[in-house]
């Protein structure tokens, strides 16, 4: 293959990967420094897409990316807009939205950002036909949050901005937290504490106020345990030391903990394995959220587990297709029930104190 021709081939898997939809397509002496070759290899290259139709020349002269070629990126233009730091949650998402996408026709190109006043966001959303937005738990300012709501084909995943006017899927029903509860009242246990290490964003304020109105209705004791990291921060690691030092006081009562998230239930029960406690046996751990993973660890964990997202994503990517049309139905897309794994981090309640 000539060099011209596998420079070509690089430049369209670019276009249509969405590449250059947040920047200029480089000029080509941008081009031929870029790959090493000659401004006459990377003049045939740019000769080769525009017969594609996938390039065009501007009457200045130079040349861009051809948004309206259908072959560019499918049938309609997506991104998934997410912070930049690593989260299982998040990569999770980005996997089902690609994959509804890709039965579709459809590319998704991913974009993160660092803080909610990061100039990416408002580029993200005027340049794409259609953006799912996974939610930062910083406090969001007022100018972003109107520009979320001006922003005609916009869906937020993992958090509910329903209120705003903002179409968004849910996963986790923050009422389902009464079913961990209501198992571990199944096993006797009457002494349950609460425990959360997440920022207080709106998807963890929910489950606080479920938590607190479940454990009222039910006349059941227990602490709420309570330090919410900042961005960027580890939320196990935090979980961990929260209870060794709670462990250390020498005065916990509970036989049962009810973390609101994973990864809290991650560090709570290393710190309950290294002051003694047998996790199952002494002490039950139970977790808002796990997925499957949740069968993997050693105790197997007690979690809410998450139905699968797929037609959700699918009904979202189906409507931002159809650019002029205004949402339909509910705002709010979620689950009417979640099922729980009973793993083997919850038992019945020890007859005497947890310790």
């Amino acid at each position: 293959m000539k060099k011209h021709d596998q420079f070509a081939r690089v430049l369209e898997t670019r276009i249509r990967k969405g590449d250059y939809f947040l920047r200029e397509f480089p000029t080509e002496h941008q081009l031929a420094a870029e790959s090493g070759t000659s401004r006459m290899t990377t003049r045939r290259a740019l000769s080769a897409l525009m017969d594609k139709g996938l390039l065009v020349r501007k009457p200045h002269g130079r040349v861009s990316v051809n948004n309206d070629h259908e072959t560019v990126t499918g049938r309609v233009r997506l991104a998934f807009l997410a912070p930049a730091w690593g989260s299982y949650y998040y990569d999770t998402w980005r996997h089902h939205v690609d994959l509804a996408a890709a039965r579709s026709g459809t590319a998704v190109r991913t974009v993160d950002y660092v803080h909610w006043d990061d100039p990416v966001i408002p580029q993200t959303l005027s340049a794409f036909d259609g953006v799912f937005l996974a939610v930062s738990s910083e406090p969001i300012p007022d100018a972003t949050l109107k520009l979320l709501q001006r922003t005609k084909k916009l869906v937020v995943v993992d958090s509910d901005f329903s209120a705003h006017g903002v179409p968004s899927i849910e996963l986790f029903p923050p009422a389902a937290i009464g079913k961990l509860g209501n198992h571990l009242l199944s096993l006797g246990h009457r002494h349950i504490d609460c425990l959360n290490t997440q920022p207080h964003d709106a998807v963890i304020r929910q489950r606080l106020d479920h938590w607190a109105m479940w454990q009222q209705l039910n006349k059941v004791q227990g602490e709420l345990l309570e330090s919410p990291v900042q961005p960027y921060e580890q939320a196990a690691l935090r979980a961990y030391e929260v209870m060794k030092r709670r462990l250390a006081e020498g005065t916990w009562e509970a036989t049962a903990l009810l973390a609101l998230t994973n990864t809290a239930a991650t560090g709570a029960i290393r710190a309950l394995h290294e002051h003694g406690y047998r996790v199952g046996k002494d002490i039950s751990v139970c977790a808002v959220e796990g997925a499957g993973e949740a069968r993997l660890h050693v105790p197997s964990r007690t979690v809410l587990e998450p139905l699968d997202p797929s037609p959700y994503v699918a009904m979202c990517i189906d409507w931002m297709g159809k650019r002029n049309e205004p949402w339909t139905g509910p705002l709010l897309l979620q689950p009417p029930s979640v099922p729980l794994f009973e793993g083997e981090s919850t038992g019945p309640a020890p007859g005497r104190r947890a310790r």
